[in-house]
């Protein structure tokens, strides 16, 4: 597939590590480049070819990821199709992947070890898949398979999935506001399945609560993928 590119970056070194890896693949056209903030979202806004996919170059932080995100979604949200985003950042704290994640980037990419993993993953995220790196991808397969692994034991059947999903978090140390950043649910709607929690396992506090759940195995593999405080 043919990919016409675009590069916001306010980075010059890494601007130019990617644009030197990208002119060697002839599927990909670099049809612009820019800094981050007002003037490169101007200059995106300049091109005439529309972008099917924008690589945000190392933002200096979430916020920014944030904001260049809404931005590119606002000057296409008329168009037949967004471009797709995604994020080339040697940070790769869990807080700032769950940000881009939820403003609808389609990739990240933290120390990028050859060239053609760039390549292919602008391949992947122009067909409307998601590329992440191995070592993102390895935390999020680990989330995963620990919500997979879930147990379904005799005296928690009455619980719906959702409510063996937070009981597995309560048994594994986690308070409702650190469950609610990580499934991205309102703290009030945690606290309410808390709440029906207790009223199907028939008991009136937490600590009783997780008691029973790890008895029964609940909490041995509690992921690792938790945003952070802003």
């Amino acid at each position: 597939m043919d990919i016409n590119l675009f590069i916001l970056s306010e980075d010059p070194v890494s601007r130019a590590g990617l644009e030197a890896i990208v002119d060697r693949d002839e599927e990909v056209s670099l049809i612009g480049r820019a800094a981050d903030g007002p003037d490169g979202l101007r200059c995106l806004e300049k091109t005439e070819l529309q972008p099917h996919v924008i690589i945000l170059g190392e933002p200096p932080s979430k916020r920014t990821i944030c904001e260049n995100v809404q931005q590119i979604d606002s000057k296409y949200r008329h168009a037949k199709s967004r471009p797709k985003m995604i994020v080339v950042s040697r940070n790769d704290d869990d807080d700032v992947i769950v940000a881009a994640l939820r403003v609808g980037v389609n990739g990240y990419l933290a120390r990028i070890g050859s060239p053609e993993e760039l390549l292919h993953s602008l391949q992947i995220v122009a067909k409307g898949g998601a590329a992440f790196s191995p070592t993102i991808a390895a935390r999020f397969s680990r989330y995963f398979s620990t919500m997979r692994g879930l147990p379904e034991l005799t005296g928690f059947s009455d619980l719906t999935s959702r409510e063996l999903e937070i009981l597995e978090l309560l048994a594994g140390g986690l308070g409702n506001h650190q469950i609610s950043r990580l499934l991205f649910l309102a703290e009030k709607t945690v606290r309410n399945y808390v709440s029906r929690i207790f009223a199907k396992l028939e008991v009136h506090d937490r600590a009783t609560a997780v008691a029973r759940a790890r008895d029964a195995g609940f909490g041995g593999q509690t992921t690792v993928l938790v945003p952070q405080q802003a």
